[in-house]
């Protein structure tokens, strides 16, 4: 006869609120609201307010298949936004800004929500001593024009050793041609999302100009990029500086900066330097200096020779780290984060807990003893 058994159930959370960004508003609103439904959850949604249509459309789709007690999407501006984070949930997913996931911590925080946070970030891409043609150039090419840059695991600057460069940038700008062969006016190359982020990624580039930064526009017919309302020509910029904004803000756009480094400890260096990224890429064949970067950088997710598709593989866990966001999902571990794990033990028949209960007499005195001694 066992003395007792022990197991966990898994229980749903309660009702989970879900902050979706505009850049992919169909994804980033499904994938956290499905786990949170497959755990047994009732869901509140609030998507961005810069994709009306779309919001409208989940709404009539979600609406025929969930009654509004089960699901219910909630509009508006960045108001309405704050409200929601301040709801007492069960548990809140926000995706989106840094700034913004502090404000929605903090508006949380009052009541005790458990929050996970993705948010983005400077994902760098280090590239291997003569590694820079081909796949690397191809690779992040693809991973940092998907949606002109909006994506937050999109690289957000290039680590490429000192010999390389000039190789580089030639290869980046053959492969952007070959992607986009009419340009930043062709039908596979899209634009800003608004005037204010447009006006905001030229900002960042005319302050690097300003301060000596060599500006280089890639691709075919990059100047054509003005016919079309919000669009910005896919950008290389070289010869960056600490004191440039470029440096340090996420640019969540089609502009990639390059930075020289002579040996993979300066490229970790620069890296480690910087707030955790929520993704980090990785170019070269030799195994040592890979394992040098695995482990001695900390990021949200790796790919190695290639951009991108880590988020793709659902049994991979999805999260970022420190200013990059906290808490993972996707796969089983979307399940665990929206699940509340129940220890149950069932008392045997055999109790060793009479043993602890007073009066003490002489056998727990010899257990003692014997763990004691």
């Amino acid at each position: 006869m066992r003395m007792g058994t022990a197991r966990v159930e898994y229980q749903p959370l309660g009702v989970v609120g879900v902050m979706s960004p505009w850049n992919y508003p169909v994804n980033l609103a499904l994938m956290p609201v499905v786990t949170a439904i497959a755990a047994g959850n009732r869901v509140m949604l609030k998507p961005s307010e810069f994709t009306p249509v779309t919001n409208a459309l989940l709404a009539k789709m979600l609406g025929e298949i969930f009654s509004e007690d089960q699901f219910a999407i909630v509009t508006g501006d960045a108001a309405v936004g704050a409200a929601f984070s301040a709801l007492p949930f069960d548990h809140l997913i926000f995706t989106g800004s840094t700034a913004v996931g502090r404000s929605v911590m903090k508006a949380a925080s009052d009541n005790l929500v458990p929050v996970t946070l993705e948010l983005g970030g400077k994902s760098p891409v280090i590239v291997a001593k003569g590694h820079a043609l081909g796949q690397a150039a191809a690779s992040t090419a693809f991973g940092k024009l998907l949606n002109a840059g909006q994506t937050c695991i999109a690289p957000d600057y290039a680590l490429v050793h000192e010999n390389d460069v000039e190789s580089f940038v030639g290869a980046y700008g053959q492969k952007v041609a070959s992607f986009y062969a009419d340009g930043p006016t062709s039908e596979h190359y899209t634009s800003i999302i608004n005037e204010r982020h447009h006006a905001r990624l030229e900002g960042l580039i005319e302050d690097a100009r300003a301060k000596g930064a060599r500006i280089i526009e890639v691709g075919n017919r990059p100047a054509e990029a003005s016919r079309r309302p919000n669009t910005l020509s896919p950008t290389v910029v070289l010869g960056v500086t600490d004191d440039m904004r470029i440096a340090h803000e996420e640019i969540f756009g089609p502009v990639l900066p390059i930075f020289p480094y002579r040996d993979v400890e300066e490229a970790i260096v620069y890296v480690n330097a910087r707030p955790r990224p929520l993704a980090l890429y990785y170019f070269g064949a030799d195994e040592e200096d890979r394992r040098k970067v695995l482990s001695r950088t900390t990021s949200g997710n790796v790919t190695i020779n290639g951009t991108i598709m880590h988020i793709a593989q659902d049994d991979l866990p999805f999260g970022g780290v420190g200013s990059s966001g906290m808490g993972a999902y996707h796969g089983i571990e979307g399940f665990r984060t929206l699940s509340h794990a129940k220890g149950i033990y069932v008392q045997g028949r055999w109790n060793l807990s009479n043993l602890l209960r007073a009066p003490f007499r002489q056998p727990i005195d010899t257990i003692l003893n014997l763990t004691l001694r």
